[in-house]
């Protein structure tokens, strides 16, 4: 049996683990270049969020990204690619697992964050998406300058 010590340690560690997972901030620096471009169709994801390989290989199949049809000047999508690789990585969890087709929803650590979320019922992944899941601005009002907090998101009914 834990001693008292212990078992306040482990209460501690486990509530701050719990904090730290509800306050994620992963900053997007600025680089008009790929908020101009990215913009257009999706949110301008961090580029902490996905690996340097990740992002390198996502570049790499412009232009079909994702099934679209994706257009950037060759300069451009470099310039991009080289940014994005730079900046990868930094929130932890992403520097460790390339998730399945570079989709930052198919994360274990999104997928643990969001699918384990007490404000979000399990019921809300089963109904016809109204949102999409990739569309991370639909419930944290600050994912553009990078702040995913938890405790300030607003899932949509």
């Amino acid at each position: 049996m834990l001693s008292i010590p212990k078992s306040l340690l482990l209460a501690v560690c486990l509530s701050a683990a719990a904090i730290a997972q509800a306050q994620v901030s992963v900053p997007i620096p600025a680089f008009t270049p790929y908020t101009q471009q990215c913009t257009v169709c999706h949110n301008a994801y961090p580029p902490g969020m996905l690996s340097a390989t990740a992002w390198q290989q996502l570049m790499a199949d412009m232009p079909s990204h994702f099934g679209g049809s994706v257009m950037v000047n060759v300069d451009t999508q470099n310039d991009i690619s080289d940014w994005l690789q730079k900046n990868a990585g930094t929130f932890a969890p992403a520097a460790t697992q390339d998730p399945p087709q570079h989709r930052i929803t198919q994360s274990d650590w999104w997928q643990a964050i969001h699918r384990n979320s007490k404000k979000i019922p399990a019921t809300f992944w089963k109904k016809p998406m109204r949102v999409s899941a990739s569309n991370c601005s639909a419930c944290h009002a600050q994912a553009a300058t990078g702040e995913f907090n938890g405790k300030t998101a607003k899932v949509p009914k």
